[in-house]
């Protein structure tokens, strides 16, 4: 179950990469009662708003790099995976690169319906006096 988890986590990664509403669909809960918090916005409850939140933030999105670092995963009764990480993320804008660094919390829960895992929680808080890693980049 682990892997799982560690391959749903890589999977929103990867939609967000990627710019794609079509693969955040395929990784979230459509649930009313999901939650997304980016780093310095409010609170996104349901999956119609958080849709919305991704669809603001790659039509502002040029092109975004991720190395996800400090990976630490929690189990709890075979249906609940909580992730919490460091994304280190390298964006370009206006041809110069900006580089930042959010600790996130992710939390899949297990659909049996779906029968796997998807995202119902995502929590990133940006990190004061950030310093990328030095081989990452």
């Amino acid at each position: 179950m682990l892997k799982d988890i560690e391959n749903a986590n890589a999977q929103f990664y990867d939609a967000f990469e990627n710019v794609s509403i079509g693969m955040m669909e395929n990784i979230w809960s459509h649930n009313d009662d999901c939650i997304c918090i980016h780093p310095g916005w409010e609170m996104f409850v349901g999956w119609l708003a958080i849709r919305e939140s991704w669809m603001t933030i790659f039509a502002n999105t040029e092109n975004i790099k991720f190395t996800i670092t400090n990976t630490k995963i929690k189990l709890y009764e075979e249906v609940v995976g909580v992730v919490t990480c460091v994304e280190n993320i390298k964006m370009i804008l206006n041809e110069g690169k900006v580089f930042n660094g959010v600790v996130a919390t992710n939390i899949f829960e297990y659909d049996g319906n779906q029968k796997r895992l998807l995202l119902v929680y995502h929590h990133g808080s940006p990190i004061s006096d950030y310093l990328p890693p030095t081989n990452s980049y």
